[in-house]
Parts: C-alpha cells; sequence; structure tokens
C-alpha cells in the first residue's frame, strides 16, 4: 500500500498530461496537491503541517534558482527579436549553407550545445527555435528540434548540475564528468540522428550519416578530453565549439566541391539580407560567454562572486549567489543589448510584456513539479521508491539506476534538483548492495541531465516560444518517446560498463 501511495503523483502526472491531455501547469497543481494528501493523511508517511509548508517552501526557492535566470533568458531573446538579431543569425546560416539538413546541424549540435554549455536551464531552446522557424521550418518541428538539441544538460551553465552532485555525494568531480561523458555518446549520436531524421527525413540521415558521425563524434570527443584532462566545468563550451568548427569546414569543403551558379543563386535570394553583421548580431552571446568564463575560471573573482550578494534562507539550507548565477549576467546582457541595438521605449516594453506571458506558464508549472518532488523526499516517499527497487531488483538495481534519475529529471528539469533528490540515495544503495558506486553515479547524473529536455514545464516554454500552445501535448509526447529511447541507451551504457568496469 505504502509504494502504492508512493507512486500515486506521479502517476496523476502521467495520467493527466499523456491520457487526459492536460495542460503541465493544471497536471502540476494537482500532482502537487495529491503528494500533500498522501503526505498529511496516510499512515506511512505522516508529514505534518509545518513540514509540508516548509518542503513547499523549500521547493519554491529551488525553482527562483531556474526563474532568476530564465526571466532575463526569455528577455533577452526578445530584446534580440526586436532589434533583428535573431533575424541576422539566421541570415548568415542561411548564407553558409542553402541545404537544411546542414542548417540544422550546424545549429543544432554545434551552436545549441555553446549557448546551453554557457548559461544553461534550456535557453539553448529558446535561441534555436525562433532561428529554425525564420529558416522556414516547420513550427511544431523547429520547436522539437530545439528541445532535442539540448544534448549538453550535464555541462550547462558550466556544468553546475554535475558540479552540484559530486559535491553533494562527496564524489571526485573529474571522475562523474568523464562517466558522465562516456555514457553520453551514444545519446550524442542518437539525438543527433533524430534531429537530422525530423528535419529532412531517412533519406537525409543516410545522405548525411557521415556528416553526422563527424560533428557528433567531435562534439563527444572533445567533451571527453576537457573533461578528462582539463576542466569539467568547460567541457561544454570547448566540446561545442570544436564541433561548430568541423561543421562549418565541413559545409566549406562541401560547398567549395559541388557549389554552381544555381547553388549561388538559390543560396542569395533565399532569405533578406540582415542590416546587422553577424558579429552584431551574435554580440550579446558573446558578451554573456565572456563574462560566464571570466567569472568561473578565475579563483579570485569565483571566490568573491560566491561569497557577495547572497540570497540566504539557512533554515532551508538554501543559498543564492546573485552576482554568480548566470541570471546576472544575462540581465546585464540585456542592458548591454537595449544600448548596443539602440532599441526604442515601445520595443522594450514590448519585450518585456511578451516575457512576462511567456514566463508566467513556465514558472507555475515548474513550481508544481519540484514542490511535488520536495513533499515526495521529505515525507520518505522517494526513499520507498528507491528501497523497494533495490529489493526488488537486488544488484540489478544498477540497470534501474538510470529510470530513478530520469524520474527526477523529468519531474524537476533540473539535473541539479535531480541531483539533490536522488544522488545520495543511488549512491547509499549501491553501498548497501556492496556495489561499486561509480556507475551509479554516472547513470543518475546523466539520466537526470538527458530527461531534462521532456519535463512538462520545459515543453510548456517551447510550445510558448515555438507560438504552438494548441500542440503542447503532442510534443510532449513526441520527446517523452525520444526521452524513453535515451534511457534504454543509457541502461545499456550501464550494462557495457560493468562489463569493462568502468
Amino acid at each position: 500500500m505504502s509504494l502504492a501511495l508512493s507512486l500515486l503523483p506521479i502517476f496523476i502526472v502521467m495520467m493527466l498530461l499523456f491520457i487526459l491531455k492536460r495542460s503541465a501547469v493544471e497536471a502540476g497543481a494537482v500532482a502537487c496537491i495529491t503528494a500533500a494528501i498522501v503526505a498529511l493523511f496516510s499512515p506511512s508517511f505522516s508529514l505534518n503541517i509545518p513540514q509540508l509548508v516548509d518542503a513547499g517552501v523549500k521547493g519554491v526557492l529551488i525553482t527562483s534558482v531556474v526563474a532568476y535566470v530564465l526571466i532575463f533568458g526569455i528577455l533577452l531573446f526578445h530584446l534580440m527579436n526586436e532589434a533583428g538579431a535573431i533575424h541576422a543569425i539566421a541570415a548568415f546560416v542561411s548564407q553558409a549553407t542553402h541545404h537544411p539538413t546542414r542548417q540544422v546541424l550546424l545549429l543544432a549540435v554545434a551552436f545549441s550545445p555553446l549557448v546551453e554549455s554557457a548559461s544553461g536551464f534550456g535557453l539553448a531552446m529558446i535561441v534555436i527555435a525562433p532561428i529554425l522557424i525564420t529558416l522556414g521550418f516547420d513550427r511544431l518541428k523547429a520547436t522539437l528540434i530545439s528541445l532535442l538539441s539540448l544534448m549538453v544538460v550535464p555541462w550547462g551553465a558550466l556544468a553546475t548540475g554535475t558540479v552540484i552532485g559530486a559535491n553533494l555525494a562527496d564524489f571526485p568531480l573529474q571522475r562523474l564528468g568523464t562517466g558522465s561523458a562516456i555514457l553520453s555518446i551514444p545519446v550524442f549520436l542518437y539525438l543527433s540522428c533524430l534531429i537530422v531524421l525530423i528535419s529532412g527525413g531517412f533519406d537525409a540521415l543516410r545522405k548525411h550519416f557521415f556528416e553526422v558521425l563527424a560533428v557528433t563524434g567531435s562534439l563527444s570527443g572533445a567533451i571527453w578530453f576537457f573533461n578528462r584532462y582539463v576542466s569539467v566545468e568547460l567541457a561544454g563550451v570547448f566540446g561545442a565549439m570544436t564541433a561548430l568548427a568541423v561543421e562549418l569546414l565541413w559545409i566549406h569543403f562541401m560547398q567549395k566541391r559541388h557549389l554552381d551558379a544555381s547553388q549561388k543563386q538559390e543560396t542569395a535570394t533565399g532569405m533578406t539580407e540582415s542590416r546587422l553583421s553577424i558579429f552584431q548580431a551574435m554580440s550579446a552571446y558573446i558578451l554573456l560567454i565572456v563574462l560566464l568564463f571570466l567569472t568561473r575560471i578565475i579563483p579570485p573573482i569565483e571566490h568573491y562572486l560566491n561569497s557577495t550578494g547572497l540570497l540566504q534562507f539557512p533554515r532551508y539550507d538554501f543559498t543564492l549567489p546573485l552576482f554568480y548565477s548566470p541570471g546576472f549576467y544575462l540581465f546585464l546582457v540585456c542592458i548591454f543589448s537595449i544600448f548596443v541595438f539602440k532599441l526604442s521605449r515601445s520595443a522594450i516594453q514590448k519585450s518585456i510584456k511578451q516575457t512576462l506571458k511567456q514566463f508566467q506558464p513556465v514558472f507555475l508549472s515548474t513550481v508544481g513539479f519540484v514542490v511535488m518532488s520536495q513533499i515526495m523526499v521529505e515525507a520518505g516517499m522517494v526513499q520507498m521508491l528507491s528501497s523497494s527497487a533495490a529489493l526488488f531488483f537486488g544488484p540489478a538495481f544498477l540497470y534501474v539506476s538510470p529510470l530513478i534519475g530520469g524520474l527526477g529529471g523529468f519531474l524537476t528539469g533540473s539535473n541539479t534538483g535531480s541531483n539533490a533528490m536522488f544522488i545520495n540515495l543511488q549512491l547509499q544503495t549501491a553501498q548497501h548492495l556492496q556495489m561499486t558506486p561509480d556507475l551509479f553515479a554516472y547513470a543518475q547524473n546523466t539520466s537526470s541531465s538527458h530527461l531534462t529536455m521532456a519535463c512538462p514545464s520545459r515543453v510548456v516554454l517551447a510550445a510558448s516560444i515555438g507560438k504552438i500552445p494548441e500542440q503542447e501535448n503532442q510534443l510532449l509526447r513526441s520527446i517523452a518517446f525520444a526521452g524513453i529511447g535515451t534511457l534504454v541507451l543509457i541502461m545499456l551504457g550501464v550494462i557495457v560498463g560493468q562489463w569493462f568496469q568502468l
């Protein structure tokens, strides 16, 4: 009975989203209320009202970390859109290559990981989807591709979630980063192939398979190398830059071999010329990457920012360094964009209005799922699920480990949140089963990261950015199926890792 009650909030979420086709905001609210009722009135858990309130407050505080970044990330997109920067980036891509598959590879497999590695929190999706739509891609396909492009989440926001996971579990960061990189190799290839299939079908994948291998291989290899030998925090940035360079070189050499007069004409006339240069259009993102890079690699600056301007609630073990968070640098870049692009007051007001309209449902759905997760943790439901799985599966629990991490990523939309919920539980289970904890840690971090793309609140944001709110459920089903494939690959990776003692 206790196990069934522990599963009830999750079952409610699945039923509302996938069967009744309700919105993520409604699903989050109902599931949160369900978890609270179970926690308060079930003898198996018996959470009292003050504890329930504390769990709710902690969930809201955790959500505020994401909200701080998201609101300025969305605002930056709208400011750049008003300035014509999004159109300028799309025009540059159109001029670099007229081929839709190469445009998708350039944006979704190379550029999106760069933006995600620097800023995190799914902001790359906000950048990529409008560019793809401007290039002429179907809105649903462009939005789905932008979600699938969030493939470097373990290294998003300079590996914030991975760093926090390593600290929480007292696990070596370099080992966690390298292990996550190895488990992510087949996931990178799988997601890249899906992206090409969605954009151009099987024929496009057949024609460009070796190009996909080259770009994905360079991304995977560079991320592994920088995790292993340089810095976990910078691995995503340099891995994405490597993939970007490889794809641009591939485009250059292929066009040099095959470009003829008709292709030149198609490229030239495919999109109207932008008044902004690509450097001007990219200046905001370049500044963002530079600011984040400097504040993360110079120890005195990092230490100062982590100890100044702190929003603290010791009772809830919560600290938000306001000047270290990517949200602060997104705010600065928003101010920079207003002056550099010389935006009018009406353009700024329009951007703020659109930002608040898109931010509200994302924030509400995120609060619902994160508060639900916190109630489940505080009430002992999560421990009940994990211990039951360990008892039932025994040593085979290792193969179920990615499901637990993936569930955390799906519910919270954050590998930081999922690691906070589950990584210690996973490693404690490994010790109880007298198994090495390494693969459990890798599986937890990797699965929680890659399943954030299917988080309902993230899908709400994607549907809003793509201006397809009526297709939210279809988008959620599609990305959920992709997420299942990702979990299967990670589980197979864990099996192979056990054989080779990864």
